[in-house]
């Protein structure tokens, strides 16, 4: 079986994590013996009319390399592979990142549907119910991101040994809007009446190598999002067993919501966020996300065979 998979994101090395999730997903599909190729489309700053000049490449691409499945991810994606009317003769799966509300809106997502065999939705939403919608969300690697001693991850990243630290992540080197930098700022401020020596970890484009070290150096994270697709940092974390607090957004219920140890707050303000930190803070409990979280099959290997079933499935 033969798969070209079409992403506007994927890593480089100026932007490391830009996309990781689509490396990684590509990697764990060879390892399940699908053979894959991917075309990435990147504008390299240059606005996103440039990626108009992709069409006639991927309509070249997709001729001469006698795919079963094209495999998009993002919607733009799928808008550029249609333009190119492949989806017209091949087998075309296209992945959403975030909601379809979210991702060039719904209207796009009924174009994109008429003309895909598969649409991919990676949090728990509406348009599930959808003919050809399927919810599956990325896997994590669970083999890099495994428990380690808090101490020496802190010895290791020059970190205070007896400081809070709370982890937020963004995986865009400018961050987004979406990620409300400012309601985690405003959440910190209100824990440090409780904890005064609380502190942020932000990684921004961080090397992979680098973030499970990072992860478990911190007492927990904290995602403050007023949406999400399906954070893969929440996985990552959990891998970890680093307890997380989070807005209820994507697919994180589903995730988290029966962990103990972890909260969704219902309520996008500082106050709700800082409450729910503090439960978590002030817990003695061992905290055991990674056991739970794998029995849910998010692992790289358990998502690479679904996906693999799901090609099979429309050939």
């Amino acid at each position: 079986m033969r798969v070209l998979h079409i992403t506007t994101n994927y890593p480089t090395p100026d932007f490391p994590i830009f996309g990781i999730f689509v490396k990684e997903q590509v990697e764990s599909l060879r390892a399940a013996g699908v053979e894959c190729d991917v075309l990435y489309c990147d504008r390299k700053g240059k606005g996103t009319w440039m990626y108009i000049t992709w069409i006639p490449r991927i309509w070249w691409k997709i001729l001469r390399g006698r795919y079963d499945v094209i495999h998009c991810h993002h919607a733009l994606s799928a808008l550029l592979c249609l333009c190119t009317l492949w989806p017209l003769f091949k087998k075309c799966v296209v992945s959403y990142q975030n909601d379809p509300t979210r991702e060039w809106k719904i209207n796009c997502f009924g174009l994109i549907h008429a003309c895909f065999n598969r649409i991919i939705i990676k949090n728990t939403s509406p348009y599930l119910s959808r003919t050809r919608t399927v919810y599956l969300p990325n896997g994590c690697n669970e083999k890099i991101f495994v428990p380690m001693d808090r101490s020496e991850c802190r010895k290791e990243l020059n970190m205070d040994q007896d400081a809070v630290y709370i982890l937020y992540m963004d995986s865009n080197k400018w961050g987004r809007t979406q990620k409300r930098k400012d309601r985690f700022d405003a959440t910190l401020e209100l824990l440090r009446k409780y904890f005064p020596d609380v502190r942020s970890v932000e990684l921004y484009n961080t090397p992979r190598e680098k973030i499970p070290a990072y992860m478990n150096a911190c007492n927990l994270h904290l995602i403050s999002s007023d949406f999400e697709g399906s954070p893969n940092s929440v996985k990552e974390c959990l891998c970890c067993n680093v307890p997380v607090v989070s807005t209820d957004v994507g697919n994180v219920r589903d995730m988290i919501g029966d962990i103990n140890g972890c909260y969704v707050v219902e309520e996008f303000t500082p106050e709700a966020l800082a409450e729910a930190v503090r439960k978590v803070l002030d817990s003695k409990a061992s905290f055991d996300g990674r056991r739970a979280f794998l029995q849910k099959d998010y692992s790289l290997t358990a998502v690479a065979g679904k996906l693999r079933s799901l090609y099979e499935d429309i050939l």
